[in-house]
């Protein structure tokens, strides 16, 4: 079996994808009649964001409608060259730069004039072979005498156009803005937030409004009216017979009957509340409820399972004795709120700041000695006021009727029946709707306080999220990375610029990774596997490591040496929406792999042509291919093959016309 060395990256190990909209949404292309400004704009913040291929297509259509903008002319020529060598112009970009040039050289002075100056002159000086001499007299020194942000924009986007002795003196300041740039803006405290989603409001499941029949309400209506129709009747046979004593038992066994009602209520609201609990909890511990794999309901229980242990802390027993008390508590939470959310898209990974904090108030709870499964009990006095109550009712009523039957027994006995029909409709419909409203209570006011509660630690994670770094920003400190590889790379090999004819560098995400982007933006990831390859005049020299990118810190350093006949072959394979791995064959049958674009659908405010340019141009894809299929197809000869002479016959036409011009290049 041949050997194969798979650097992981892309799908591998990934565990939780973003996609930032909204206000991240920094690359909406603008459409074709949007202000000259705002596409300006835009083309910039693709540029910045070293996705110098985008960019050069935005600000090629901006030079035709402003040819003479200093400004533009300036981006224009950073974007062409951006990311690329000389080498690796076609023979129309070559023809196209070459009259460009030109004719910005004979422009009126402006700002910009300095800056296009400097460009022109590294220009001609990356023509140049690595292998041959370059004269760079003066180069570097009106490079520093450049503003700082134009002369750093020089430096990051014309970095494979630089090379050889004049890389060699600049290299060094370089290192000193990447080491510096590396840690800026409160990196390590504020990356982590880039791969945070946009969390979703707080939501609970609304509580069901009482639903009470006209039937129902008719029934009702008639009971009232026979209670008050009936006690109408006993009291004033009492009070004609002059028995003060049996008016005041009827008063009296009225406000006993509403007390055994009122209390009755609240003890079936408790055992039916109850019930509620034990049948949930014999439905968890059955496992009846449990998520389908795979679905949103089961990633929202994966975070629950997570945090649980997260969060359980002290000895072993501890642990378990916290897991035990908080695991069905847990359970109805996870159903509540996955029924919360069902009804609307939407992603575990936008609720896990809500399913976090449930967790961790849970556990303070827990600390605090309080009981998380508590059960709903019926007070012993309840169920004495409900006895005792319904008990003195019913033999002051015979007491009462007695002594209205003497005065007038028919009506006596027909206000008998009408508190009776009014007792059997109250112990059933009424009972029935007043416990039905007293559920419906319960729960507004649970709601409300889970709300309250959401709300404030809602407000405080946006306020955490408050400043996630920029596309930008991300894209400049993976950029510093990459110059300290380089570097590392340099000084493990103890190599000078002026020994490495070409090198190239691969980015792709790393093994157990989260990663996210921004509307038209590439992959960022929390992890990233890197690869440099630097080509000289022996041989191809290897350096892989993984980057922890919130630290900023490399890890597992791996070198690796081969000659230029034991590359066999380049192969980039395209598989569905575009993932992309990178393939480098040895003779000796190794394969290195390894997976540099994701695949993901496009969004509904992507553009597919922009993911994929900015795939190949933030993981160093395009080039790392110039580089090594050249190798692959021609070995050592490379360096004086098709692209090589396409440099050699442009040594030949001068970029400029400008005598001053030409004296400082020539």
């Amino acid at each position: 079996m041949n050997p194969r060395v798979h650097t992981e990256g892309g799908r591998h190990g990934a565990v939780a994808d973003t996609i930032h909209g909204g206000v991240h949404n920094y690359y909406r292309l603008p459409p074709e009649n949007a202000p000259f400004e705002e596409r300006l704009e835009t083309a910039l913040k693709f540029l910045d964001s070293g996705q110098a291929t985008t960019a050069r297509r935005l600000l090629d259509r901006l030079i035709v409608e402003a040819p003479n903008s200093g400004e533009v002319c300036f981006y224009w020529l950073l974007a062409f060259f951006g990311g690329r060598t000389y080498w690796e112009l076609s023979a129309e970009e070559r023809d196209r730069v070459t009259a460009e040039i030109r004719r910005i050289g004979e422009l009126p002075t402006n700002s910009w004039s300095t800056g296009i100056d400097v460009i022109r002159r590294l220009v001609y000086a990356g023509r140049a072979r690595p292998d041959e001499p370059v004269s760079d007299s003066g180069i570097e020194a009106d490079l520093n005498g450049l503003p700082p942000i134009v002369g750093a924009e020089i430096r990051q986007h014309l970095e494979r156009l630089i090379q050889g002795s004049l890389k060699d003196e600049l290299w060094q300041g370089d290192i000193q803005q990447a080491k510096a740039g590396r840690t800026a803006g409160d990196r390590r405290q504020r990356v982590w937030k880039f791969f945070e989603p946009d969390p979703l409001p707080p939501r609970v499941c609304p509580v069901s409004e009482v639903a009470v029949s006209r039937m129902a309400k008719a029934l009702l209506g008639i009971v009232a009216v026979s209670v008050i129709g009936a006690s109408g009747t006993l009291g004033s046979l009492v009070i004609q017979r002059g028995d003060s004593p049996s008016v005041i038992v009827l008063a009296g066994a009225l406000l006993m009957a509403v007390l055994a009602w009122r209390s009755g209520v609240n003890w079936r609201f408790r055992a039916e509340a109850q019930g509620t609990l034990d049948q949930e909890r014999r439905t968890i511990r059955s496992r009846e409820g449990s998520p389908r794999p795979g679905g949103f309901a089961d990633e929202v229980n994966q975070l629950y399972l997570e945090y649980l242990q997260r969060f359980a802390a002290g000895s072993d027993r501890e642990r378990a004795a916290w897991s035990s008390a908080a695991y069905i508590p847990l359970c109805r939470l996870r159903n509540d709120l996955v029924d919360a959310y069902r009804e609307r898209p939407a992603t575990a990974d936008r609720v896990k700041w809500l399913i976090r904090f449930q967790v961790k108030d849970m556990r303070r709870r827990w600390v605090r000695g309080e009981a998380l499964d508590a059960r709903v009990r019926v007070p012993v006095i309840l169920r004495l006021t409900t006895i005792v109550s319904a008990g003195l009712t019913l033999p002051a009523l015979v007491w009462v009727l007695q002594s209205a039957v003497r005065q007038d027994a028919l009506r006596a006995t027909g206000a008998l029946l009408a508190l009776a029909f009014a007792a059997a409709i109250a112990a059933t419909v009424g009972l029935r709707i007043m416990v039905e409203h007293e559920h419906a209570r319960a729960g507004g006011a649970r709601r409300e306080r889970l709300l309250t509660g959401y709300r404030a630690e809602y407000r405080r994670w946006q306020r955490r999220l408050a400043d996630r770094p920029t596309d930008m920003e991300m894209a400049q400190w993976l950029d510093c990375d990459r110059r300290l590889l380089l570097d590392q790379a340099i000084r493990e090999y103890r190599l000078k610029w002026s020994d490495i004819q070409a090198y190239a560098s691969l980015e792709a995400g790393g093994p157990h990774s989260r990663k996210a982007r921004v509307t038209n933006g590439p992959w960022r990831y929390s992890r990233y596997r890197m690869l440099v390859f630097l080509l000289t005049s022996d041989g191809i020299r290897q350096l892989t490591t993984d980057l922890v990118f919130e630290e900023g810190a490399f890890h597992r350093w791996e070198r690796t040496n081969y000659r230029y006949d034991a590359v066999a072959a380049v192969q980039v394979s395209v598989g569905d929406e575009d993932a992309t791995e990178f393939h480098l064959f040895l003779v000796s049958g190794t394969d290195i792999e390894v997976e540099v674009t994701e695949s993901g659908r496009p969004g509904a405010d992507d553009d597919p042509q922009v993911l994929v340019d900015g795939a190949e141009d933030a993981t160093g894809l395009r080039h790392t291919l110039f580089v090594l299929e050249g190798v692959a197809a021609e070995g050592r000869r490379w360096w004086t093959g098709p692209a090589y002479q396409r440099a050699a016959e442009m040594r030949a036409s001068p970029l400029t016309d400008d005598p001053g011009v030409a004296a400082r290049v020539g």
